[in-house]
């Protein structure tokens, strides 16, 4: 998947400033992103390691790009912390789940097998609208220096992203909470 290949570059060129060429290769990211999800589902493609794969490719590129934006002091560390914060917390709870849940014998080789299913995990509303709000922030943090460039740095476009930002920030803590308190969100397969 090309998107996982481009990812370092973006953070890359977000990290060393090189905005033009950050944008550029996170163009087209998203834009193979959405090709290839097309061609997926009219060809009929769809596969268990693509299942994984792509929701994979997203957090790759979301998280190397907060951490870059971070670095950059473009979005605020503690705004980019709370995000890769709640990607951590529900990583290790994919993994002790998936552990605590998988039959014996329990062996590296079974633990990574994906046809041994043990959970679904059921994405509610606010999980949703919290993901479209960290793409359009991010992507929007991307962009943030060609915007500017186009129409001049401004405070009320500054003011915009801090107030985005702060929604950002807690839609994705109220998103984590709800991962851990939901009975719904995570369920077993037995």
């Amino acid at each position: 998947m090309t998107r996982i290949a481009a990812t370092p570059f973006i953070g890359y060129f977000i990290a060393t400033g090189h905005s033009t060429a950050a944008i550029s290769v996170f163009v087209y990211s998203c834009v193979t992103d959405f090709v290839d999800g097309q061609i997926a589902r009219r060809c009929n493609m769809k596969s268990v390691l693509g299942s994984i794969l792509d929701p994979a490719a997203d957090k790759f590129l979301m998280t190397v790009s907060t951490v870059a934006l971070s670095m950059q002091n473009i979005m605020p560390w503690y705004i980019g912390a709370v995000i890769i914060g709640r990607d951590v917390m529900l990583s290790f709870m994919a993994f002790y789940f998936r552990y605590t849940a998988l039959p014996p014998p329990k062996t590296m080789k079974r633990f990574l097998d994906m046809s041994i299913t043990t959970h679904t995990v059921h994405p509610n509303v606010l999980g949703k609208v919290n993901t479209a709000l960290q793409m359009f922030y991010i992507g929007g943090l991307v962009f943030l220096p060609g915007i500017e460039y186009l129409v001049g740095g401004s405070d009320q476009l500054s003011n915009f992203f801090d107030v985005f930002g702060i929604v950002v920030g807690l839609t994705t803590t109220a998103s984590g909470l709800s991962y851990i308190f939901s009975r719904n969100a995570i369920k077993s397969i037995r």
